[in-house]
């Protein structure tokens, strides 16, 4: 095997090894209880679980996964389908600004929702409502920054879907019903099954939005037993929250079978329907809500608590600084997260051992960020061990090592999804070209595959740049150590201080950021 792709291989192999680090790091644990801090001993098994109520938060975890799932795939399949397939006024900017949410970070959505629909709030005093919180107020944050992905991945399915054999199954005398079950349905079969599995990921693994809300779930009591030091509790835990993550894979794959993709011969978009008043009413009612509740009201909230804090005469802290780091940090966390995808997506053609290498890369990445960041910290605390001291430890925390690498295993796999689509383009019969001309392996990859693979990388690059941005578990519990205060979490401990004109400020700057961003990385994410 030439020097090339043997690198590539160990390379690709060496990810993998870090992807399942933050496993590795709970396994051990499981097996062998940290030492509690306050009794001085690893408490046994049954008072852990008297004390953690794991089952408990296991079965509200998964409740609250599978009300978010069905409502996010029911609320975007429909805002889905009112963008390809209906004609109506405002169609294409309102079926636009109904994925804004995706730029609303789900704990600046579930605090501003709570405040502004709250007694107090601009919204709940003259509507006389109670302060949302705990479950139904979780589900409804949830499915509204889900609901867009939905959207996304059913819109892109239908916007592929020729017409041609709905329109011979309603020559053929078929009910609009039955054209729907028997056609349309088994066409969008793998994406749905693909859009509820990641609204269902991101609500088991949701700590922000469940946070804000006072929601007693895996993620949230999970976070709160890491910063008490009960590591054992937190093991405990841990586990759980494997429990109800990694067997969504196994059913990914079983709603994905069984339907081929299937080729027809004449490709045509399906013509839009005009709606009947009904329907139309419905669907303005649909954006409405969304982007109400998704956009409008969380920066219509956070401009009020900066307005309310200028009014006041209240000192802002400066957001330079904060803004510098937020940059920094997701640029950082970016390129090294585009470093680490490189070598498993060059070995998407490689049968097996790329299809290996594919499933480690998104084990991981599936994984909630609370978790991976704890699995890393036991890592660093049992090498830091076996190393002898805690200095290693300390180093790795300060440093930001630990931190931008909790970054990278986190979003890998939203970042390997446009690198291996840029690998899968490149033409193979060119290398086979270059081989036969005598070129070095070296030349090709400098002369022919990374500029092809320019367009891919770019995409990848602010896809995890994004990403980077609004992730709060992995910055709390990871960066605390480093000094830093990007604006997440300048939004959460100036909100939970009460300090919200701060907040607001925060808020409205990390917003404006993300949105930027997923307006770069909008076109890739509709027709990758």
């Amino acid at each position: 095997m030439r020097a090339g792709p043997l690198l590539l291989r160990l390379l690709a192999g060496a990810t993998v090894l870090l992807a399942v680090m933050p496993l590795v790091g709970l396994s051990i644990a499981a097996m062998d209880p940290p030492v509690d801090p306050l009794v001085g001993a690893a408490p046994d098994l049954a008072t852990l679980l008297r004390g953690s109520r794991a089952v408990e938060l296991l079965l509200r975890s998964l409740g609250l996964g599978v009300t978010v799932c069905a409502g996010a795939v029911g609320l975007g399949t429909g805002l889905a389908w009112a963008e390809q397939r209906l004609e109506y006024p405002g169609r294409r900017l309102l079926s636009l600004l109904s994925l804004l949410p995706l730029a609303v970070p789900s704990y600046v959505l579930a605090s501003t929702v709570a405040s502004a629909l709250g007694p107090a709030g601009w919204l709940g005093g003259p509507l006389g409502l109670d302060r949302p919180r705990g479950l139904p107020a979780a589900v409804l944050v949830l499915i509204l920054v889900t609901a867009p992905y939905v959207q996304l991945v059913v819109g892109s399915a239908l916007a592929r879907t020729s017409a041609a054999e709905e329109e011979a199954a309603r020559t053929l005398g078929a009910a609009p019903g039955r054209v729907f079950r028997q056609v349309v349905l088994p066409r969008l079969r793998p994406a749905l099954a693909y859009a509820a599995l990641i609204a269902l990921l991101y609500a088991i693994s949701d700590f922000g939005a469940v946070a804000v809300l006072d929601t007693p779930v895996l993620t949230w009591r999970l976070y709160e037993a890491v910063q008490h030091q009960s590591l054992a509790r937190a093991t405990l835990l841990g586990a759980a929250l494997l429990i109800a993550t990694l067997p969504l894979f196994g059913l990914a794959r079983w709603l994905r079978g069984g339907s081929p993709e299937r080729v027809v011969a004449n490709p045509r978009p399906a013509a839009r329907q005009r709606p009947g008043p009904g329907t139309l009413l419905l669907a303005y009612g649909t954006h409405t809500v969304v982007i109400g509740l998704g956009v409008a009201v969380p920066v219509a909230t956070m401009l009020s608590w900066v307005y309310d804090g200028i009014g006041r005469g209240l000192p802002f802290a400066s957001p330079w600084s904060a803004l510098g780091q937020t940059i920094g940090l997701a640029a950082a966390g970016a390129v090294v997260t585009l470093l680490l995808a490189l070598a498993p997506a060059s070995l998407t053609r490689s049968g097996r051992v790329g299809a290996l290498v594919e499933q480690g890369v998104y084990l991981t990445s599936a994984l909630p960020g609370v978790l991976v960041a704890f699995g890393l910290m036991l890592v660093a605390l049992l090498a830091s061990r076996t190393l002898g001291g805690g200095a290693l430890y300390a180093t790795l925390l300060s440093s930001g090592a630990l931190l931008l690498l909790g970054y990278a295993l986190r979003f890998i796999a939203e970042v390997f999804g446009p690198v291996r689509a840029g690998f899968l383009g490149l033409d193979p019969r060119q290398r086979e070209g270059a081989r036969v001309l005598g070129a070095p392996w070296s030349r090709w990859a400098h002369r022919i595959a990374l500029p092809s693979l320019a367009p891919g990388l770019g995409a990848a690059a602010v896809v995890g740049f994004v990403a980077v941005l609004k992730e709060l578990p992995v910055t709390l519990l990871l960066g605390g150590a480093t000094g830093m205060t990007p604006l997440a979490f300048r939004v959460w401990d100036r909100y939970n201080e009460a300090l919200h004109h701060d907040a607001g400020l925060a808020g409205l700057l990390l917003v404006g950021l993300t949105l930027a961003g997923v307006g770069l990385t909008l076109r890739w994410r509709r027709h990758a």
